[in-house]
């Protein structure tokens, strides 16, 4: 080989070289993004919070109650406090809220909105008109013994009704009727749930009567009843509270009264709650789930581009020692070359 071709040849296999590093070079830089991206990836992972499920004990409390007379009371509140009494002295430790159910007669409105009001004129056979709500034959008050139990239960409803909704026409109506005695605009019915309803006849111009109905078929008719409804009562009080060695509560003396009431303790889950928080965790658990399958094949794919650039590298140290063998065969042929010249010279 020439002196000229060697020395070509060796120019070009140091250009390669250089390539192939410049690429290894390239490679270790990608390599090292991946590793970054694979660090921030597990640092993720890492700062994640793994969901755990909620705990019934912490959605369950200890309720107490006390019974006065045939009324039981529900405790939903103990404040610490010092409280003195300025008229009995009497140093109270606690403020307490409590509730119990308590049933009250009270009058209730019914709202008919397609009531199909008529009034059926008087016949040989019936010489009193009467008035029907669809299917329903209405009985006016007037047509029951004022001495009979049955009119005194109508009149302690109507009383109800009077105090609870003065200013529906019926009220009116029978607040008028109880000094007249004059019971004749007044009619009832008993509905599907036997509530005994009553109404008043009115006149066309006034507004929930049955004469109003008649000539405004497409509006509501409000009907009243009364009956027996339970309520939830709200209290608190001052009170004194004994508590036993485990701290549990175990009598109540209630402000302004010497009675002293047991305590019963029951333990209480609030299952709506906790049922809330189930769900609460199992929608968390969802996407921890997925963000930890998100990361996995993130990882899992950073891995197999990491493989082969690591692959590639590989090939390039193999070329790279190639050609660091062929350009120290042509560097001794030039080598050679060279002496040979200067020897001739030196001849």
């Amino acid at each position: 080989m020439g002196m000229a071709a060697s020395q070509a040849r060796w120019i070009s296999l140091a250009a390669r070289k250089t390539n192939v590093e410049y690429e290894g070079q390239q490679i270790n830089q990608a390599r090292t993004a991946l590793a970054n991206q694979s660090s921030e990836l597990w640092n993720k992972l890492y700062k994640m919070d793994v969901p755990v499920p909620p705990s019934t004990t912490e959605f369950t409390k200890t309720k107490y109650t006390f019974d006065i007379g045939d009324s039981t009371k529900t405790i939903t509140n103990i404040q610490d406090t010092t409280y003195t009494d300025p008229d009995d002295h009497i140093t109270y430790n606690s403020y307490v809220t409590y509730t119990s159910e308590i049933v009250e007669y009270k009058g209730i409105r019914n709202t008919n909105t397609n009531p199909q009001v008529q009034y059926v004129a008087p016949t040989p056979e019936k010489p009193d008109g009467y008035y029907m709500i669809g299917t329903r034959t209405l009985t006016c008050l007037k047509d029951i013994d004022e001495q009979s139990d049955e009119f005194k239960n109508y009149a302690n409803a109507l009383d109800q009704i009077l105090i609870d909704w003065p200013n529906a026409p019926v009220s009116k109506e029978w607040s008028a009727a109880k000094t007249s005695k004059n019971y004749s605009n007044i009619y009832f019915w008993p509905d599907s749930q036997n509530e005994v309803n009553f109404v008043t006849k009115g006149d066309s111009s006034t507004f929930d009567t049955l004469e109003y109905s008649i000539t405004h078929p497409s509006e509501s008719l409000h009907s009243y009843y009364a009956d027996s409804q339970k309520s939830t009562q709200t209290v608190s009080k001052h009170a004194i509270v004994e508590y036993d060695s485990s701290g549990r509560a175990t009598s109540i003396q209630l402000e302004k009264s010497s009675a002293v009431y047991d305590l019963t303790a029951s333990t209480v889950t609030d299952e709506k709650a906790y049922n809330d928080a189930m769900n609460q965790y199992y929608y968390n658990k969802q996407v921890y789930e997925k963000r930890v399958q998100d990361i996995n094949a993130r990882t899992e794919q950073i891995q197999t581009e990491d493989r082969t650039l690591e692959l590639r590298l590989k090939q390039l140290d193999t070329e790279q020692n190639a050609l660091q063998t062929e350009m120290d065969a042509v560097h001794k042929i030039i080598s050679k070359n060279i002496e040979g010249t200067f020897k001739t010279f030196e001849s």
